[in-house]
């Protein structure tokens, strides 16, 4: 009987490590390096494999996903397109994609994903990590905190995407390769501790030191987001979600403005604009010339191609809508309205955690990350996973009304006596 119990130990103490050392890289593979998040995402997968139930929606999409690429990758071979990636780099990528869709379906069709436990604890470590790098960068001028961080991710400090100076104005970046990929980490944690023991004020309180340590405008989206959805079952929650904007109005209105400010004037140069608004004009007019979408892995080229490279000294595009509509041109389009909708939909029947897990879904990678990137896709299993769980608990102990089957199962319909009868 103890080895289930030191097996669930195990798995979840990966869990853990696969947060604290997500981008952690551990060998180069080619111009690959793996990293602890992604090689326990593929232990993941093999855990979540242990039982699967059959529900149509996730799994026809999640086909639809992988099949589309090789269609558009084989179309655009025989016509020679000009932004046609080498068949390594194709197959690469590829392969990085099909490891986030089956990574991401699973967290809605396993019948044994992994939850990730103890995320308060999680939280408070990195808030702490990061509080350090903001106080030493504050009190003494040191980039130390920085710089002991940037060997195990692999950061130029100096001259790379991340370029600390030292003042209170820095923006620390934790345990992460940037300061919003911390803020996504510490946001993501905050909310599914809340999901797991409904608490919102702890919830609050780590999402109001994740803004002021990273000062992240993508935070700010993601929480208010996110928690609009979950919170507000109750005054005490809507009071919470309350005070968290009160609070940072207060504490960061002002250097949130500078902020918004200041990237306006220097667009190439800030992330916010890098990431969401320059991108805009090379994106659509690819997918005018390519309404079917582009090969996976031709990313870069398209940044070549249309300027976006010179002008903002990145390589690629890396907002994860834009390069899904990049990859699914006019069809990425419909999927992104349907998945609006669906969002909307879920909410307005009261299916809040299948609603949030799908908004966190749409809007994860466009402030931070990458679908190519397993690391963020190991962030939204483990979120949806526990959206999934939390939607169970609530329907458990009572008898479930129609609807309630069809919003529960997300696929086909499932017998009413079958879905409360297992925990979480």
């Amino acid at each position: 009987m103890r080895a289930p119990v030191r097996d669930a130990t195990a798995f979840h103490g990966l869990a853990a490590l696969s947060i604290l050392g997500l981008y952690v890289r551990l060998v180069p593979v080619g111009g690959y390096a793996i990293t602890i998040g992604g090689v326990v995402a593929a232990l993941v997968v093999l855990t979540s494999l242990r039982q699967v139930r059959v529900r149509l929606l996730p799994l026809v999409v999640a086909a639809t996903l992988l099949l589309w690429p090789l269609l558009v990758f084989q179309g655009a071979t025989l016509l020679d397109a000009k932004l046609l990636p080498p068949a390594s780099e194709f197959l690469q990528s590829y392969a990085l994609w099909s490891g986030s869709v089956v990574l991401i379906t699973l967290a809605f069709v396993s019948e044994r994903p992994l939850q990730l436990t103890g995320a308060f604890p999680l939280a408070l470590t990195i808030v702490a990590v990061a509080a350090v790098q903001w106080l030493l960068a504050g009190l003494a001028g040191s980039t130390a905190g920085f710089e002991a961080i940037a060997p195990f991710l692999g950061l130029d400090l100096a001259h790379g995407y991340v370029r600390v100076t030292p003042g209170w104005g820095v923006r620390a970046i934790g345990l992460y390769y940037e300061p919003s990929m911390c803020g996504r980490v510490l946001g993501t944690l905050a909310f599914i501790d809340f999901l797991q023991h409904r608490r919102p004020v702890r919830a609050v309180a780590v999402l109001l030191a994740a803004v002021l340590l990273t000062k992240s405008l993508a935070l700010l989206v993601l929480a208010g987001a996110i928690g609009l959805l979950l919170l507000g079952r109750s005054i005490r929650e809507c009071l919470a979600l309350a005070l968290l904007g009160l609070s940072v109005v207060a504490l960061q209105g002002t250097a949130i403005g500078d902020r918004l400010h200041n990237d306006s004037r220097v667009r190439s140069e800030s992330s916010s604009y890098r990431r969401t608004l320059t991108p805009l004009v090379p994106l659509a007019a690819t997918v005018a010339a390519n309404p079917a979408g582009i090969a996976i892995g031709a990313n870069e080229l398209v940044a070549k191609e249309t300027g976006y490279a010179l002008e903002t000294g990145e390589p690629k595009i890396t907002n994860g809508v834009y390069e899904f509509l990049l990859y699914f041109g006019v069809f990425g389009l419909a999927a992104l309205a349907a998945g609006l909708c669906g969002v909307a939909a879920l909410a307005a029947a009261g299916a809040r955690e299948a609603a949030a897990a799908l908004m966190y879904l749409l809007l994860s990678t466009a402030l931070s990350g990458s679908f190519l990137a397993i690391e963020s896709s190991l962030l939204t299993y483990y979120f949806a996973a526990a959206c999934v769980a939390a939607h169970r608990r609530r329907f458990r102990g009572r008898a479930p009304r129609p609807g309630d089957v069809r919003r529960l199962t997300w696929g086909l319909p499932a017998n009413a006596q079958r879905f409360g009868d297992r925990a979480a």
